[in-house]
């Protein structure tokens, strides 16, 4: 009988690490990525070595240094993106806009199958990004914006700046010294990122691409297994998802529904109104106020009525009238005003006209019953002013200032998220070279 197969290890055996002293300080150095190092920082000494054709380092600069603490230690082991990783180098480095420096931590993680990834860490904000190298270069986009796009996704530029290594320990796939100097350009499409980075080298200009997304401070740390909790993020970092923008589209979605639901029940609402013309009068005069009894609706019910004033003639000038309605059976009033008003002349050859001679004002919940109409006419204006006016009174109207209500709170909820995203937007981009 065939014994089984064991399972694939992840990483190797702990015997199988390969440890050598430091050829500067005697610290002892564990190395993990065999053939995949150029450079190895000592992180006791800051001594840099660099590896042999037999697999032997040779020393190529000795240093004397602090330890500098990072906010995840060299070597640890942590899984994301559903891979294992470890912590093999550390890199810090800085930019300097307008005399303010920017650090951030680059930490190099290694698995054996999958290659290298760049944990970033910004000292200034606590945001942290992974990235991996770009398996091709971005076409540069000319716009009005300057942006890049790379497998069907657009990035706009976010920021430049001159970077620099401040601090090395650890192993590296890359030749890597403290005070390297590097243009770096970053471009965003949240929560993706891309980072075009220029530097010299032996054999002239070099360029990289990397590819990076936005990973919650929570999930780096659970990854890593660190005691504690993380460092506290700050502001809106470049990549940070704006979550009212990623359930927009939803959200609009929905509000269509809404919308064709309320139009169907409104035109329902409306479809049950019967308006009819309780009172009407024409051809009375401005001189003097006006006083009629007249019937509203049905005892013991509401009804919303219409008010209706009508003006003539009415040319250059404008007609007001106080309108009272007393309800006889408990003397309670309904008092509004109403105005109609019409003007109209040339300016620059151009004929204008604005107003109208008619006007309406509409009452709601208006208590069925006798009521006393009493009518305080005023006019006025440069042109003929009206000499007489009709009004009428219909009832058992539709409000439709209850139905635009319910459409402003339909409408509220997706324009305020576009505005809360509006502003995220702001904030992200107040820390960009286009901060307004």
């Amino acid at each position: 009988m065939t014994s089984p197969t064991p399972p694939l290890k992840l990483f190797r055996d702990e015997a199988q690490v390969e440890t050598i002293k430091c050829l500067s300080c005697g610290g002892p150095i564990a190395l993990h990525s065999f053939g995949a190092r150029q450079r190895v920082v000592c992180p006791h000494c800051g001594s840099t070595l660099a590896p042999e054709d037999s697999g032997a380092l040779t020393l190529l600069e000795a240093a004397s240094r602090k330890h500098q603490p990072s906010v995840l230690p060299l070597h640890a082991r942590g899984q994301l993106d559903g891979i294992e990783w470890e912590i093999i180098g550390i890199c810090w480095r800085r930019c300097v806009v307008d005399g303010v420096a920017y650090p951030w931590q680059e930490f190099l993680l290694f698995n054996p199958w999958h290659g290298v990834r760049w944990l970033i860490y910004s000292n200034s904000d606590g945001h942290w990004q992974l990235g991996q190298a770009l398996d091709g270069a971005p076409e540069i986009l000319k716009q009005r914006h300057h942006g890049v796009r790379f497998d069907k996704q657009r990035y706009k530029h976010f920021q430049g700046a001159i970077a620099v290594v401040t601090y090395v320990e650890g192993e590296f796939t890359w030749e890597v010294h403290v005070d390297d100097k590097a243009e770096i350009n970053d471009f965003v499409a949240p929560p993706l990122g891309l980072s075009i980075e220029q530097s010299s080298g032996p054999d002239g200009v070099e360029l990289n691409f990397t590819v990076a997304h936005h990973i919650d401070a929570a999930e780096v740390w659970r990854a890593f297994q660190q005691p504690g909790k993380p460092p506290r993020t700050r502001g809106i970092g470049p990549l940070r998802p704006n979550h009212w923008h990623r359930g927009r589209r939803s959200m609009w979605l929905s509000c269509l529904v809404f919308v064709a639901a309320w139009w169907l029940l409104s035109d329902r609402l409306a479809a049950t109104r019967h308006p009819t013309v309780a009172f009407q009068r024409d051809n009375i005069s401005f001189d003097e106020p006006f006083a009629q009894e007249i019937k509203i609706g049905t005892p013991g019910e509401t009804t919303a009525i219409e008010f209706t004033l009508a003006a003539s003639p009415l040319d250059n000038a404008w007609a007001y009238a106080d309108v009272l309605l007393v309800n006889l059976a408990n003397d309670e009033a309904v008092g509004f005003g109403i105005e109609a008003s019409y003007y109209h002349g040339i300016d620059g050859g151009e004929s204008w006209h604005e107003g109208t001679s008619r006007t309406t004002h509409t009452v709601g919940g208006v208590a069925g019953g006798q009521y006393l109409l009493q009518i305080q006419p005023q006019r006025g204006g440069t042109g003929s002013t009206p000499t007489e006016y009709e009004v009428s009174v219909r009832q058992d109207v539709y409000l439709t200032r209850y139905s635009v209500l319910a459409l402003t709170v339909i409408l509220c909820f997706p324009l305020l998220a576009w505005l809360l995203g509006w502003l995220f937007e702001r904030r992200r981009w107040n820390n960009s070279d286009y901060s307004s």
